[in-house]
C-alpha cells in the first residue's frame, strides 16, 4: 500500500514542482489549492516512483485524480494509473462502507480521459460541466477591448464616478489584515441576508471558506516564496471594500482562487473593478478563474467575461472485471 498523508506546507515545492513541471492548467492540481483545501475534502497525497497521486471524498466517498509524474511528462502514465487502480480497489475493499463502490476517477481532462480509456476499456466518461475552469487571455481581462466588453467598461466607469476615492493596492504582508476585514464583513452580510430562508449548509460551507481565506492569508510569505501567491485589495476612502487572492499555477498560468467584494460596492461594480485592476498586476499570460460549481449565476458571470477556454473535465467510472 501507498504512503498516503494530508498534504501540508512542507509539501508545496513538490506540489509546486509538479505543476510547473506539467504545465497545468487545471486549478485542482495547484499546489495552493491542495494545500488549502486539504482539511475540507479530507484530500490525502501519495509520492511513489516519482509520482504524485491524490484522493479526497466527495459526499463521503473517496474519489481518485489522475497521478502525475513529478518531474513531468506523460510518459509511464498507463503504468501508473495501474497501480493507482490496484491501490483504489485495496482501499476500497478493506473498508466495508466501500465495497460496492467502484474506482472512481475524478475531475480528469480530455487528454487524461484518452489515457484512462485506453487502460480501462470498459470505463465509463462522463462530462463534468460544472467542474470545467474558465480560461483568460490576462490581456483581455486587463484591457476590455471591443464592443462585447462594453457593459463591463461601463460598470467600471460608473463605479469610479460614484466613487472618486477608491484605489487598488496589490495584496503583501503589509495589508493582509485589510484581506481578513473583508471577508469578515462579506460572511456576516451574506449570513444576514440569507437568515430568513436559512441554508444551514450553504452557511456552515462559508465559515470553511472563511476559515481556508484566512489560512492562505495567515501563510502568505510562504506562499508567496513557492507558489507566486498574489492578489490586491480595493479600498474607497481608505476603507477596504474588495479583496482577491491568487496564486501561479505555473508558467502560464495564474490561478484566482477567491474574491469578495462588499455588498454596498458591488452594487455599483466593485467585483469588474478588483477583476480589471488585478488582471493588469499579472504576468502570466492567462488567467484561471476556476469552475462555476454548476451555480446559474456564476455561469453566466464567468461567461460574461468570455473565456478563451472552459477547460473540459470529466469523471471516469472503472468497475470490477
Amino acid at each position: 500500500m501507498m504512503d498516503w498523508k494530508t498534504p501540508a506546507l512542507t509539501d508545496l515545492e513538490t506540489l509546486q514542482k509538479c505543476a510547473a513541471t506539467n504545465g497545468f492548467l487545471a486549478n485542482v492540481y495547484g499546489a495552493a489549492n491542495c494545500v488549502l483545501y486539504a482539511k475540507k475534502f479530507g484530500a490525502q497525497i501519495a509520492l511513489e516512483g516519482g509520482w504524485l497521486f491524490l484522493r479526497l471524498y466527495e459526499d463521503q466517498k473517496p474519489r481518485f485524480f489522475f497521478p502525475h509524474k513529478i518531474d513531468g511528462g506523460l510518459e509511464g502514465a498507463e503504468e501508473a494509473l495501474k497501480l493507482l487502480e490496484r491501490e483504489a480497489r485495496g482501499f476500497l475493499e478493506a473498508d466495508s462502507r466501500f465495497e460496492k463502490e467502484p474506482f472512481v476517477l475524478k475531475n480528469i481532462t480530455a487528454a487524461e480521459k484518452e489515457i484512462a480509456a485506453r487502460v480501462f476499456p470498459g470505463a465509463q466518461f462522463a462530462a463534468a460541466r460544472e467542474s470545467g475552469d474558465y480560461i483568460y487571455r490576462t490581456e483581455d481581462l486587463a484591457a476590455l477591448a471591443g464592443k462585447k466588453y462594453g457593459k463591463k467598461r461601463n460598470h467600471i466607469k460608473q463605479f469610479k464616478t460614484k466613487r472618486p476615492g477608491w484605489r487598488f493596492e496589490p495584496l503583501t504582508s503589509a495589508n493582509l489584515q485589510d484581506a481578513r476585514l473583508v471577508e469578515e464583513k462579506w460572511l456576516e452580510e451574506v449570513l444576514a441576508a440569507a437568515s430568513a430562508g436559512a441554508n444551514n449548509a450553504a452557511g456552515d460551507d462559508l465559515k470553511i471558506e472563511k476559515e481556508i481565506i484566512f489560512s492562505a492569508l495567515e501563510n502568505f510569505d510562504r506562499f508567496e516564496k513557492v507558489c507566486g501567491m498574489t492578489g490586491g485589495l480595493l479600498y474607497v476612502d481608505d476603507k477596504p471594500a474588495a479583496f482577491c487572492v491568487a496564486s501561479r499555477l505555473s508558467a502560464a498560468i495564474t490561478d484566482v482562487h477567491f474574491e469578495k467584494c462588499l455588498f454596498e460596492y458591488a452594487r455599483d461594480g466593485g467585483y469588474a473593478v478588483i477583476n480589471n485592476e488585478f488582471s493588469k498586476s499579472v504576468k502570466t499570460e492567462f488567467i484561471n478563474r476556476e469552475e462555476d460549481l454548476g451555480i446559474e449565476g456564476l455561469r453566466k458571470a464567468k461567461l460574461s467575461y468570455y473565456p478563451e477556454e472552459i477547460l473540459e473535465k470529466y469523471n471516469g467510472t472503472i468497475h470490477s472485471a
